[in-house]
């Protein structure tokens, strides 16, 4: 009878300590500087961001077919908090974005917006030499196109470059002198071919080897083999010159460059005369009339390097005092 008073006596006691151990603990508050929703209006409907808390990111999948290049988001928060920035559009292909939430109760989180293009890969360019066989431009040629599955209509979308042996990307321009480059759609059996052309080697390039890249929005793919870039014939601008003897000119190139200029001479009475160039870049040369050349219209002949002399088809008009 006395054990089992003990033990009875053993039972309250533990019930008792745990009783008095025991207390109720409030959970935290949950903060509420959020954004709940990240929605991109298009077209036809919406694109919803996936907004993920644990890292505090949103990613936003665009389909490529909606060709977009900025996106206006419609940014929606927790109630009571306000996002400290502007919603402003924002380019496609922009990493940087970042929205930073202040909630009612004073705390506040950073999002970073990740947007994924879904383009159709690899993006494939046709090449223009081969293990053999290497194709030569010409440094300032406006001439160039590119092909390749390039999935897009619009030539802002693609860009274009020549990579340097030492990995330095120069971007080929537009020939803005015929207008602005382009794309063309050819279809080779059951795919299509896209041709980007009316593109520019920079005047200001050096020769030698160089990659062709290019890049369509998110991707980009490089060629295989290299072109080599020479200096070509030069082509001079046309241009209306009148000038007095003794007086100076200038003259220009926006398709070429010129190199090793040589010599640039007028027919005075069927005798060659020299018109010294005084000073030459790249892209314009200056030259000067001889005070002995008579007034008349006459057709120079320039001489660069290796190549064959040329004559103009504008002429130079000396006149009097």
């Amino acid at each position: 009878m006395k054990r089992k008073s003990a033990n009875l006596f053993f039972i309250i006691i533990v019930f008792l300590s745990l009783s008095a151990c025991t207390k109720t603990a409030d959970l935290p508050p949950l903060s509420n500087s959020k954004i709940v929703a990240y929605k991109v209006p298009i077209a036809d409907g919406a694109i919803l961001g996936a907004i993920d808390e644990s890292d505090k990111t949103i990613t936003v999948y665009l389909p490529f077919y909606y060709q977009l290049d900025v996106i206006d988001p419609e940014i929606t928060v927790a109630d009571g908090a306000r996002l400290q920035e502007e919603v402003k559009p924002v380019a496609v292909l922009d990493s940087s974005i970042t929205y930073t939430v202040k909630g009612a109760d004073q705390s506040t989180a950073t999002y970073k917006l990740i947007i994924v293009l879904q383009q159709i890969a690899p993006l494939v360019i046709q090449e223009l030499s081969s293990e053999t066989t290497i194709t030569a431009w010409g440094v300032g040629a406006s001439n160039i196109v590119l092909r390749g599955n390039f999935n897009t209509n619009d030539p802002a979308k693609i860009s274009a470059y020549l990579v340097n042996e030492a990995g330095q990307e120069t971007a080929l321009s537009a020939n803005t002198g015929i207008g602005p480059a382009n794309v063309t759609v050819s279809i080779i059996g059951n795919e299509k071919l896209y041709t980007f052309g009316n593109l520019q080697i920079p005047q200001t390039l050096d020769t030698g080897l160089y990659k062709v890249k290019v890049k369509v929005q998110a991707l980009s793919a490089e060629s295989q083999y290299p072109v080599r870039l020479t200096y070509q014939q030069p082509v001079i601008d046309h241009h209306t010159i009148t000038v007095r003897g003794g007086d100076n000119f200038t003259i220009k190139t926006t398709s070429s460059v010129f190199h090793d200029f040589r010599e640039f001479s007028i027919i005075v009475n069927g005798e060659k005369v020299l018109l010294p160039i005084e000073s030459y870049t790249r892209t314009e040369a200056v030259i000067r009339v001889p005070n002995s050349v008579p007034p008349g219209q006459y057709y120079p002949t320039a001489f660069f390097g290796t190549f064959s002399p040329f004559s103009t088809n504008w002429p130079i008009t000396v006149v009097s005092e």
